[in-house]
């Protein structure tokens, strides 16, 4: 049988999105548990021509409950005549270089955090992540400022965009993002810079921005590479008192730098658990310095876990003078192994799978966030503006995994008044699990030597995947009731 009855329902804000929740009203009436008013002032609120930052910003928050993708659309509408404040008014706070937009995101996401710790259930047990991963963001027009070709490892192609890098936070039960930032590739082709014709590069938008500035550090950080910007944001978290047990991320982030930072962390006790791929990386193992290759050859015949029907092997290894614990994981006799490191050498194989795969709670906010909030959706040849509408998504998915959270996930709490009593929804990360198993069992009787983390990211990624994949489950189970 499924470990859980709803696994097929991945999505934490579909499920549970009411006509309700779509009204703006509803909106703002979260803005004010978040104490908006009050964050708003810590801003030393911008006046644009007479209307507030809050009254502005707020708009722009209920955007997409009122049906509208953008602001144009917005001054097209019936309800133009409900806002006083013109087009250019909003378009000038999301072009405005003088905003931080990464400390209003951080308002938002620490009242969070305040919010379901003392509201919210206590659990012990349950394990706090900070979460690394990236998104493509695809854009139409060549002349977006910074814009590039980057590759898109899901669809396995180049497209024209920008990579969205983003660190989440999961504190047990629900995933919010906590910080982000966009990088575009510069390409291998010298004649095509950032992989344009050298006359589109030219006739992109630039804009002069003060040196020191809040856009400046933004616009600079498009051309630093992702493993800086997320060591910098994991800086960020931790010295603003975020806890943590364990940073999780794919074989793209797992690098020396990354466990270095880990191991610096001097108030609280945070590991590490990465996926890893270098084959070239020399460990210290059996008093010899071996590849990971050398190393799972060295280690005899594999164990298999019955419960997720894997084969894998386990090392305690030497790196730049630490110890790692090293598993080697496949699928059958027959399939491709893969190779997971971490610092916290007293994980058992199960226990850690267990805890990687909360690292997929960082995708389902991506698809959320691009199917039911538009996540990079706008078209601003301003990359300041590019900043604005992502904050504000990643905002908007901040109050509605709220809502979701003491609407579905907790049986009591004196946040909203009307919370539901009864069964509590199976929370995100046991709906993956769930489906997690259910898949190693399917490709196990099914199929030989695939890689099922792969099968879950497009999954999580590509719709059709997801039917697909929806569809086997169910007549799985339909064969199973039936035996």
């Amino acid at each position: 049988m499924l470990q859980s009855k709803d696994i097929k329902k991945i999505s934490e804000l579909k499920n549970g999105f009411t006509p309700r929740w779509l009204e703006p009203d509803f909106i703002l009436g979260s803005l004010k548990c978040f104490s908006f008013s009050a964050l708003c002032k810590c801003l030393n609120p911008l006046k644009l021509r007479g209307y507030s930052f809050e009254s502005i910003f707020s708009c722009l928050i209920c955007l997409p409950f009122l049906g509208l993708k953008t602001v144009h659309s917005l001054t097209g509408s019936i309800l133009a005549s409900h806002f006083e404040a013109s087009k250019d008014t909003f378009y000038r706070l999301k072009n405005n270089p003088g905003i931080c937009w990464r400390m209003i995101l951080w308002l938002f996401s620490s009242k969070f955090i305040k919010l379901v710790d003392k509201n919210g259930e206590k659990d012990s047990t349950a394990v706090r992540c900070l979460v690394f991963d990236d998104s493509t963001l695809p854009k139409t027009g060549r002349y977006i400022e910074k814009v590039s070709r980057v590759w898109d490892h899901v669809l396995s192609r180049c497209i024209l965009g920008y990579k969205l890098l983003a660190m989440g936070y999961w504190d047990g039960i629900s995933f919010i993002p906590l910080d982000f930032s966009l990088h575009r590739e510069r390409g291998r082709n010298a004649g095509k810079p950032f992989g344009l014709k050298k006359k589109e590069y030219r006739k992109q938008y630039r804009k002069k921005r003060e040196k020191g500035t809040h856009a400046w550090d933004r616009a600079k950080e498009a051309d630093s590479t992702k493993i800086e910007s997320a060591i910098k944001m994991f800086w960020r978290a931790i010295s603003r008192g975020i806890k943590v047990d364990y940073v999780l991320m794919d074989s793209w982030f797992t690098c020396a730098a990354f466990i270095s930072a880990v191991r610096k962390v001097k108030k609280q006790t945070v590991h590490l658990i990465g996926m890893y791929k270098t084959p070239k990386t020399k460990f210290d193992y059996s008093n010899q310095k071996l590849t990971y290759s050398q190393i799972r050859n060295m280690l005899g015949k594999a164990k298999r876990c019955r419960k997720l029907r894997l084969y894998y092997k386990e090392a305690i290894v030497g790196y730049n003078g630490q110890p790692l614990k090293m598993f080697f994981s496949r699928q059958g006799k027959n399939g491709k192994w893969r190779v997971f490191i971490t610092t916290d050498t007293e994980l058992s194989f199960i226990r850690m799978i267990e805890i990687y795969q909360i690292r997929w709670s960082i995708e389902v906010f991506f698809k959320e966030a691009k199917q039911l909030l538009g996540l990079g959706k706008c078209q601003s040849n301003d990359f300041d503006a590019q900043i604005a509408d992502t904050t504000i998504t990643m905002i908007q998915h901040i109050l509605l995994t709220l809502k979701y959270r003491f609407e579905h996930y907790e049986s009591k709490g004196a946040l909203f008044e009307q919370v539901r009593e009864g069964i509590v929804q199976s929370r995100l990360n046991e709906r993956l699990w769930g489906l997690f198993i259910e898949l190693l069992r399917l490709i196990d009787v099914l199929f030989d030597g695939i890689d099922e983390m792969e099968i879950l990211e497009r999954v999580l990624n590509d719709e059709k995947a997801y039917e697909m994949i929806n569809q086997l489950l169910q007549n799985n189970l339909d064969i199973k009731n039936a035996a």
